[in-house]
């Protein structure tokens, strides 16, 4: 039976985040893994992906994924295509659509899934949030290609999925403060004790700095919860799961 926890998202727009319960893919993929670049069998992706889309009341087909490579490119979707639905639209980091029925895709295992909607202008869109895009500002870019597309950033609703929380995800102490200055907010501790990063602390601080007066956080830590959510910090070799936010 498969776990998707609901994004609060306003009606009409509806959002989600997969977890790897349910789904048919093998260890160490095991569960709803959502990817095709991880060396899981695509067979299997593509009937994951399937399940996930009816229990949402669509098919694989539309679903627009993107190959996320940390950057700040954000794409405007049209609609959907055999690239967008299998392998995905190339070197893209955030998604934005007017168009109804195309559920835009961000796949994550660590990494925060956002997604965004301002129901009034009828524009969604989401965004794969790390370390990098962070820094290099794809929430901003998502935001001001939403922009372009009638949404005002005080209209508009975020919800953050599931991620590495700022009690697990460790790094060097340089890199910590290196974030903290580009995005405050963002410097953390370990459980431990150790410099860390809290990605949704600091994802949650530039969109409220950004006019947004509604930001959500769904909660959940990759690295904590094995049984629940894919880590790629935690596992290295693992599957993916997924926020999908579409305008029925």
């Amino acid at each position: 039976m498969l776990d998707l926890l609901d994004a609060g998202l306003p009606v009409p727009v509806r959002g989600v985040f997969t977890t790897r319960a349910g789904g048919v893919s093998l260890p160490p993929y095991d569960g709803l893994d959502l990817a095709l670049h991880t060396g899981d069998e695509w067979d299997r992706v593509h009937a994951n992906r399937d399940l996930a889309a009816r229990a949402l009341g669509m098919t694989y087909r539309d679903l627009v994924t993107c190959q996320q490579v940390h950057g700040v490119r954000v794409r405007l979707v049209e609609g959907p295509n055999r690239q967008a639905w299998d392998r995905g639209l190339p070197g893209t980091d955030a998604l934005v659509t007017r168009r109804r029925g195309v559920a835009l895709t961000i796949l994550g295992a660590d990494c925060l899934p956002v997604l965004l909607a301002d129901p009034d202008a009828g524009v969604v869109g989401a965004a794969h949030v790390g370390r990098a895009g962070l820094v290099g500002g794809i929430l901003h870019e998502t935001l001001r290609v939403m922009t372009e597309q009638g949404a005002e950033p005080t209209r508009t609703r975020a919800t953050l999925g599931p991620g590495a929380c700022g009690r697990c995800y460790e790094v060097p102490e340089k890199m910590a403060n290196d974030v903290e200055r580009l995005a405050p907010g963002s410097r953390s501790t370990t459980s431990w004790g150790t410099p860390a990063l809290d990605l949704t602390a600091g994802a949650r601080a530039q969109l409220l700095a950004a006019g947004l007066a509604d930001v959500s956080v769904v909660g959940g830590c990759t690295i904590e919860q094995p049984e629940r959510f894919y880590s790629y910090r935690r596992d290295g070799l693992t599957g993916r799961h997924g926020g999908l936010v579409w305008l029925p």
